[in-house]
């Protein structure tokens, strides 16, 4: 999780927009890690986890917004990416973090990124 977290820092820190193609190539291994390891992500990574999830999700609904060849792919981005924040932030509530708690930490990582 950390080698994806620093290159989201890394994205969001750019002047320019990458690549759809390599957007999708992100974007996959974000979500075949998520796939894989979340039943064994520690707190910090699922934190991580919240955090991309979350920024490929805007980012892919931003771009689902033009009308070319790849919105269609953009909108599934999203709805995929979306998903799996939603989840990751359900099961830090569930292990007994208050939204409170999750807001913070979420901040801290988002300072983290600039």
């Amino acid at each position: 999780m950390e080698a994806l977290y620093d290159k989201i820092r890394e994205y969001v820190n750019m002047d320019t927009e990458i690549s759809a193609e390599e957007f999708f190539d992100y974007y996959k291994m974000v979500i075949d890690k998520l796939t894989s390891d979340y039943d064994d992500m520690t707190e910090d990574d699922l934190f991580r986890g919240k955090m991309i999830a979350a920024i490929v999700s805007s980012n892919a609904a931003s771009r689902a917004k033009r009308k070319d060849a790849n919105a269609k792919k953009f909108k599934k981005a999203y709805e995929k990416s979306k998903f799996w924040a939603d989840a990751i932030e359900y099961r830090l509530k569930k292990s007994g973090l208050s939204e409170d708690e999750i807001s913070e930490r979420s901040a801290a990582l988002e300072k983290e990124m600039q």
